[in-house]
C-alpha cells in the first residue's frame, strides 16, 4: 500500500496532547466522544470515508472502515438524540467501543526486529495507534476498563520524551483514579476523570518537590505585586490622614452613584457621571516626610534661599500631614521663585500644578457655572481628582500681573476664601455643592507688591511674604547642576548619559553670567550643550 501522512490537524488530536495537558479532556457532563469527533473532522472534514475507492488510492480498508463507521455513528446520533437521548448515547457508546477494539487489533507491536516492517507499514501502524488512543480517551471518560488499561500502557513509552515530566504527572494521577474499577454502563456520560487524574498527579508532584519550586511566571509576579500595592494603599488610607473632599453627587441629574467606576475612566458627559467616581470617598492626605532630609535636598539646590526654606519647613514641624500655609515669594525676574515653589511641593511629596496668573481677567480658576457651555469645576478640585488625593500644591505664578478687568469676576478677589479656613466649605458653582479644599497648599510668586498693596491689601494680609534672595556667583556650580538636571528631565534623558560641565565649560559660563538670574544660567547651559552636540556631529 502507499503510505499517506495524516494532516497536521489530525496529529493535533493525538491522545498524547491530552495526557501532557496541552489539550483539555472532556469535563464532567460534557460530550465524552468529542475528541473522536474532532479527529474525524480533522482527517476527513465533512465528507464520509468511502470504502469503494480506498483500494484505488492504496489505503487500508480496516482503517478507513473504522473512520467510516464513526462518521455514520455520529450522523445517526445527531438524528436520534432529538428523540431519545439516552438510547442515542447507548448506541453511540457501543459503536465507539467496537471501533476501539478494531483499532487495537490493527496495532502491530514493534519491540522485535522485523525485516518486513517497512515505512508504509509503520505509517499505517501510527494511524491505528492514533485512532485507538483517541477512542480510548473517549471510553476512559465513560469508565471502560480496557480503554483505561490501553492509556496506562502508553505511559511508559511516553515518559522519556521531551514532555516526560508532564507525563509523570499524568501517570501518578491515573494510578490513583478512583473510578478505575467502576463498571461501565453506556449512557453514563463524561465523568471528567482524565482531567481530574492529571490534576491530582500535578498536586502530588508539586507537594513532593516543594524544596525546589518552579519559578513564578512573570504575569503572576506582576499580579501579586499589584495586589500588594493595592493592599498597602488601602491600609495607608485607613490608618493615615485622609479627607472627604466631595461628599456626594446625588443632587445632580443622572443615575451614577458616588464611588462607582474609577477616576479617569470613560464616564460620559454629565457632571454627575464625571464626578461620581471621586465622590463619597476619603482621599489620602500627604504625610509630613523627614523634614531634615527635605531641607538638605532643598538647600543643596537653593543655597542662597536657605532662610526662606527654613521658614516654610519650620511651619510643618509637629504636623501629621503636609499643609503649607499661604506663602508669597517676591523677587527679581529670573531669581528662581517658581522653581523653588515647585520643588518645595515635590520634595514634600505633594502633587504640583503651576497656574499662570499673568493676564488672567476672570475668576474661572474658582469654577464655572453649568449655565455656560464651558462650565467646569474649580482648578483645585480638578487637580485633586487627577491626583486621587486630598492634598496638593497650587503655585500661583506672577500674581502681580493679574488682569484688571472684572467683567467675569476677579481672580484676586475670588481666591480670598481659599487662603483661610473657609476653604473647608468652598462652594463649587459647577457642582453646586460645598467641597473641602482645606488640604490644598498655595505658594504665589511676584516681582513687585506695590500694585497689590494699593488694590488688594486684604489679599496680601492672607499671605506670608518672603523675599527671594538673588543667586550669588559662588552658587553658580549648584545652579548649573540643577539646571542640567531639569534639561535632562525635559528631554527625557537620564542624567547618567549627560556629562557634567567640565572646569573649562563652567569657567566659560561664569565669565558670561551677569549674576542674579537663573534664566541666564539656563541659557548658558543650553549653549554649552548645543556646542557639544555641534562638535559631536563633526567628529
Amino acid at each position: 500500500m502507499t503510505s499517506t501522512l495524516l494532516d497536521e490537524g489530525a496529529r493535533a488530536c493525538a491522545v498524547e496532547r491530552y495526557l501532557s495537558g496541552e489539550a483539555e479532556a472532556p469535563k464532567r457532563g460534557s460530550f465524552p466522544h468529542a475528541p473522536a469527533a474532532l479527529l474525524l473532522t480533522a482527517r476527513y472534514g465533512r465528507s464520509v470515508p468511502d470504502l469503494r475507492t480506498v483500494s484505488a488510492v492504496g489505503g487500508d480498508v480496516r482503517l478507513v472502515g473504522i473512520y467510516r463507521g464513526l462518521a455514520l455513528a455520529f450522523d445517526a446520533y445527531a438524528d436520534d438524540v432529538k428523540r431519545d437521548r439516552r438510547r442515542a448515547e447507548e448506541t453511540l457508546a457501543v459503536q465507539v467501543c467496537a471501533a476501539f477494539d478494531l483499532a487495537r487489533e490493527g496495532i502491530v507491536e514493534t519491540d522485535f526486529i522485523s525485516f518486513d516492517f517497512n515505512s508504509e507499514a509503520e505509517a499505517l501502524n501510527e494511524n491505528f495507534r492514533l485512532v485507538a488512543g483517541v477512542l480510548a480517551l473517549c471510553l476512559w471518560e465513560c469508565g471502560h476498563v480496557p480503554a483505561r488499561e490501553h492509556i496506562r500502557g502508553l505511559l511508559p513509552e511516553l515518559l522519556g520524551g521531551a514532555d516526560g515530566w508532564r507525563y509523570v504527572r499524568a501517570s501518578v494521577g491515573l494510578a490513583e483514579d478512583v473510578h478505575a474499577t467502576m463498571e461501565w454502563r453506556p449512557g453514563n456520560g463524561a465523568l471528567g476523570s482524565m482531567g481530574n487524574a492529571i490534576l491530582r498527579g500535578s498536586r502530588h508532584i508539586d507537594d513532593a518537590s516543594r524544596g525546589a519550586p518552579a519559578p513564578e511566571p512573570e504575569w503572576a509576579h506582576q499580579a501579586r505585586a499589584k495586589a500588594a500595592t493595592a493592599k498597602a494603599e488601602k491600609v495607608a488610607l485607613e490608618t493615615g490622614p485622609s479627607l472627604l473632599v466631595l461628599a456626594s453627587v446625588e443632587h445632580l441629574p443622572g443615575g451614577a452613584k458616588a464611588g462607582e467606576s474609577r477616576p479617569g475612566g470613560f464616564v460620559g458627559a454629565t457632571p454627575r457621571n464625571e464626578w461620581a467616581p471621586f465622590a463619597g470617598k476619603r482621599w489620602p492626605l500627604t504625610p509630613v516626610p523627614d523634614l531634615a532630609a527635605a531641607r538638605a535636598v532643598l538647600v543643596a539646590e537653593f543655597p542662597y534661599a536657605e532662610s526662606l526654606i527654613d521658614a516654610v519647613l519650620r511651619d510643618l514641624a509637629g504636623r501629621t500631614w503636609v499643609l503649607i500655609r499661604p506663602v508669597l515669594i517676591v523677587g527679581a525676574p529670573g531669581s528662581g521663585k517658581t522653581r523653588l515653589a515647585r520643588r518645595l511641593g515635590e520634595v514634600l511629596g505633594l502633587g504640583v500644578q503651576v497656574y499662570g496668573c499673568g493676564g488672567a481677567a476672570d475668576a474661572s480658576i474658582l469654577s464655572t457655572s453649568r449655565q455656560w457651555s464651558t462650565g467646569r469645576a474649580s482648578t483645585m478640585l480638578q487637580l485633586l481628582k487627577r491626583l486621587q488625593a486630598a492634598s496638593a500644591l497650587l503655585v500661583l505664578d506672577e500674581l502681580d500681573k493679574v488682569g484688571e478687568g472684572k467683567v467675569n469676576g476677579s481672580m484676586l478677589d475670588g481666591i480670598l476664601p481659599l487662603l483661610t479656613p473657609d476653604a473647608a466649605r468652598f462652594f463649587d458653582t459647577y457642582l453646586e455643592c460645598p467641597v473641602d479644599l482645606s488640604g490644598m497648599s498655595y505658594i504665589a510668586t511676584a516681582n513687585d507688591l506695590s500694585g497689590l498693596r494699593r488694590t488688594h491689601g486684604a489679599l496680601l494680609d492672607r499671605f506670608r511674604c518672603y523675599t527671594m534672595p538673588s543667586p550669588r556667583r559662588e552658587d553658580l556650580p549648584v545652579l548649573v547642576r540643577g539646571v542640567l538636571a531639569e534639561i535632562c528631565a525635559e528631554r527625557g534623558v537620564d542624567e547618567a548619559w549627560v556629562a557634567p560641565l567640565t572646569g573649562e565649560e563652567l569657567g566659560l559660563a561664569e565669565a558670561h553670567w551677569r549674576g542674579q538670574s537663573v534664566r541666564g544660567v539656563r541659557r548658558l547651559v543650553e549653549a554649552v550643550l548645543a556646542g557639544r552636540e555641534h562638535l559631536a556631529t563633526r567628529m
